[in-house]
């Protein structure tokens, strides 16, 4: 890409734990010589994701959080984070949307950024991961999973070696009924061809607002909530936390300090983990536990979690 003229921007959505940080990193490690501007998005007020990009030499990443980049709440602000790549020598624009992301607004996203960055971007579609083994039951009952679907160019079905050869085929019919344009690929571990990254180009028209995708769907706006402790936490109590926190949830995700040392903990709908993993020093410590919009089970798992943290917001 040349260092002057419009600087190509790509959008990367996906499900909570669809594996976008991954591809991400993924994507790097194909184009070590590219210089990416990154925006990170996480619905939650704790920056977990942005401090496990990895990016290249020259990358400038930037953190958005406690909300989705489409909503009025954050909107704004992420055009301003666009408009101040303008100037920066980068070869892409990569914006990782937060899992709960809402796109339908896009059309006037776009002209917000041509408009405040005089046309310094080009926007050259969406790609959408999603978890093979959870996308049906998911697009049942929240309406963002499939509204990203359908406002993307490329949808990686992700993790395709913990997901059967008929939930594959459904979900991809799902996938087409949703978006008959959709260019799918299965994939394992986030990866992708090369030749797909470098294959988009900037897109001639962006799709408006599409009323069916109104609302969240029959469970409402998830719910974060964030945990946090001044002192260690036993790593036992955490691990059974994490294996019973007191209700269904969305995703764990984040780093705290236990009797054994610090500890990483990554969890979605389809499982998880938790190690003994160091610090990152760009992240803040504490856990984010993304609930659906049910007052039982967010005060259960609040109740639960008071038991370990100091902190339960």
């Amino acid at each position: 890409m040349p260092l002057t003229g419009s600087i190509p921007l790509v959008l990367v959505s996906g499900f909570l734990g669809s594996g976008k940080t991954t591809f991400l990193n993924n994507l790097f490690n194909n184009f070590p010589g590219r210089r990416f501007g990154i925006i990170v998005n996480d619905f939650g007020a704790l920056g977990v994701d942005a401090a496990a990009i990895k990016g290249t030499a020259g990358s400038i990443v930037t953190e958005l959080n406690n909300g989705q980049i489409f909503c009025s709440c954050l909107a704004g602000s992420f055009i301003d984070s666009v408009s101040a790549y303008s100037d920066r020598d980068i070869d892409y624009l990569l914006v990782e949307t937060s899992g709960l992301a809402k796109p339908s607004p896009l059309i006037d996203i776009i002209d917000g950024i041509k408009r405040l960055s005089s046309d310094r971007f080009s926007y050259y579609g969406m790609i959408s991961l999603v978890d093979g083994s959870t996308y049906l039951k998911l697009s049942e009952v929240l309406k963002a999973v499939d509204e990203q679907i359908a406002y993307s160019d490329i949808v990686l079905i992700n993790k395709t070696d913990l997901t059967d050869a008929r939930t594959l085929k459904e979900a991809e019919m799902k996938i087409l009924t949703v978006n008959p344009g959709a260019n799918i690929i299965r994939t394992e571990y986030g990866r992708m061809p090369s030749e797909y990254f470098l294959g988009m180009q900037e897109k001639e028209t962006v799709p408006g607002p599409d009323r069916m995708f109104s609302g969240w769907g029959r469970q409402g706006r998830p719910v974060p909530v964030i945990l946090k402790s001044d002192k260690p936490v036993r790593y036992a109590d955490l691990e059974s936390f994490i294996e019973n926190p007191g209700g269904d949830y969305f995703r764990i995700k984040g780093w705290v300090t236990t009797d054994q040392g610090p500890a990483f903990a990554d969890c979605t709908v389809s499982g998880g983990s938790l190690v003994l993993s160091d610090f990152d020093v760009r992240a803040e410590e504490g856990l984010v536990v993304i609930l659906p919009a049910d007052n039982g089970v967010v005060e259960a798992v609040k109740s639960a979690a008071a038991v370990i943290f100091n902190t339960v917001e």
